[in-house]
């Protein structure tokens, strides 16, 4: 029994000295911005079979660096095909991570994925929960083209008139029930969407357009279903009333088709505790017309 220099009823109390309490594991929390063309992945979200995602290649290589595990938590998914100009993903070490840590992963990531920017955030900020608005901007076209193919849908636009889709997008403003925009409205707790934009522009020679939705959460193919039915109204294929009555009763007509998944990208994620705006692929970075519903086609 060590000894006490108190002695007798102290000594039987204390039988043995205790070790200092050990301090809980400091955890450094990052949020880590990417982008990525999504034409050779199945999506965001990891999934069985081994299949190529955009978060099973980012967690592969982080395990390599960081010599365990690593999983990441992505702000939300995005479909197979579609790209991303603005994504956050968290990531939680340890230690916190070196100076050059941007530049050493990049140098190992694959050309269709990178790494933008490194920013440390609080303990509990979260990619997903804390996100407050998203940004989606579709891209298509009506002439071939070898080099932009992959990055914008091309689509027969010989009837197109943008006028006729530009009336209808105030509509998405006005109402926020989309059970009709939904691919699997049974499988949500939700199918509410408050809009707070819906633009359709086009470029200065009139044959590349680009539509964009600012909503409250991240919507993944419903944007996909409501750019087909836009174009199918400035297309005289579905008529304007028919696209209203959708949104008030949430009942689809017989048609359910997504737009290609090559046009859509995730432009924007809106925090409170980041001041970044919307960034647009280099491929779209060019002067755009916004049109409106009076607007001569």
């Amino acid at each position: 029994m060590p000894f006490d220099h108190r002695g007798g009823q102290a000594a039987r109390q204390r039988p043995y000295l205790r070790s200092p309490p050990i301090s809980p594991r400091t955890i450094h929390n990052y949020f880590l911005r990417i982008a990525y063309d999504g034409t050779a992945y199945r999506g965001w979200q990891r999934q069985p079979g081994d299949l190529p995602t955009v978060q099973q290649t980012i967690e592969d290589l982080l395990s390599r660096v960081h010599h365990r595990t690593v999983t990441v938590g992505g702000c939300g998914r995005t479909d197979a095909g579609v790209h991303a100009t603005q994504y956050y993903l968290h990531l939680r070490t340890e230690e916190p991570l070196p100076a050059n840590y941007h530049y050493f992963i990049n140098k190992q990531l694959p050309t269709d994925i990178a790494l933008l920017e490194v920013l440390p955030v609080s303990d509990k900020a979260h990619a997903r929960y804390d996100a407050t608005e998203s940004t989606y901007d579709y891209f298509f076209h009506a002439r071939p083209d070898a080099f932009l193919d992959r990055a914008s849908a091309l689509l027969p636009l010989t009837s197109f008139a943008p006028a006729l889709s530009a009336q209808i997008l105030p509509l998405l403003l006005q109402h926020d029930r989309y059970r009709a925009f939904c691919k699997t409205p049974d499988r949500h707790n939700t199918t509410i969407v408050r809009f707070a934009e819906a633009t359709l522009f086009r470029n200065a020679a009139g044959d590349r357009f680009r539509l964009r939705f600012r909503a409250n959460r991240f919507l993944r193919g419903m944007i996909r279903l409501l750019v087909n039915d836009l174009l199918m109204v400035g297309n005289s294929q579905l008529a304007p009333a028919d696209f209203k009555t959708m949104l008030e009763t949430g009942e689809r007509k017989p048609h359910f088709r997504l737009a290609p998944p090559e046009g859509l990208y995730l432009t924007g994620v809106a925090y409170p505790f980041i001041e970044r705006g919307p960034e647009l692929p280099v491929t779209g970075r060019e002067a755009w017309l916004k049109i409106n519903e009076n607007d001569a086609d």
